[in-house]
């Protein structure tokens, strides 16, 4: 199966407009996306080359939230604080995608056929993919499949101007993951997602242990806190789940964090 990053996904309790402005004052370049009508939500967007992206999604009307039928808005309710919140990985075959993760003994919902109105009034369409897990679980990332190629999204954020030229020399390099047991993560994620072998490392200074799995198009990083630290204080705060994004180059001088997570 093909892991390749569409978006991260990162929950806010404020204008998703506000989070996309610290990415503006890095010399970014991001924008509001627009509005999601039947799920009561809203986002803002920041893109970068390869046309992943990181998406600031907030609650826009409560009352259409709480009856949304889509897991990620379920999720941000749910959440504890702000923060990443769930990875999205894209794919041209999200049908073949749902058998091969049933097959492998994970239940998943129906395929969604998603949109959202962006500011111009246009119209973006998509399909999604959901695992069926538990609140209380590591989020596993969902599946989406865009209803335009890639070279027709890339000419199309090009002409509406999310895609800014100053971001086309900027990557997603590295996602990192809180888990409270690092050798089960890393055993289940390999085992759903077909993924390749990694390393293991130790950060003294952040006192805990990681393995880190080098995919074609980023690195996806397990931690587990070996003590009282920045990575335990994380865990303690918002439960398992993404905490840490890297760039490359790196955006930040060093480790900041933003709406609850890290980014450098």
């Amino acid at each position: 199966m093909e892991f390749k990053l569409d978006h991260i996904v990162h929950f806010v309790d404020r204008h998703p407009l506000e989070a996309a402005n610290m990415f503006i004052k890095q010399d970014l370049h991001a924008v509001m996306g627009g509005r999601h009508e039947n799920w009561g939500s809203h986002n803002s967007l920041c893109y970068f080359s390869d046309l992943a992206y990181l998406e600031f999604l907030a609650v826009e009307d409560r009352e259409k939230a709480n009856t949304a039928n889509n897991p990620l808005i379920h999720r941000l309710l749910k959440q504890r604080a702000e923060g990443l919140g769930q990875l999205a990985i894209r794919t041209e075959r999200i049908e073949e995608v749902k058998q091969k993760l049933e097959e492998k003994g994970l239940e998943t919902g129906e395929v969604i056929n998603a949109s959202r109105k962006r500011e111009d009034g246009t119209l973006l369409e998509w399909r999604m993919l959901f695992i069926q897990q538990s609140d209380e679980d590591c989020p596993l990332p969902f599946f989406i499949q865009w209803n335009q190629t890639n070279d027709e999204r890339k000419q199309d954020l090009h002409k509406n101007g999310a895609l800014g030229a100053q971001n086309l020399d900027v990557s997603i390099s590295a996602v990192h993951y809180i888990v409270k047991d690092l050798n089960s993560a890393v055993t289940k994620w390999r085992k759903y997602f077909d993924l390749p072998r990694g390393e293991e490392t130790v950060n003294d200074e952040w006192r805990a242990r990681s393995y880190a799995i080098q995919l074609p198009s980023f690195k996806l990083i397990f931690t587990e806190a070996s003590g009282a630290g920045t990575v335990q204080q994380m865990l303690e705060k918002k439960g398992e789940g993404p905490y840490l994004v890297e760039f490359e180059p790196p955006v930040f001088k060093s480790y900041y964090q933003i709406c609850g997570s890290m980014f450098k």
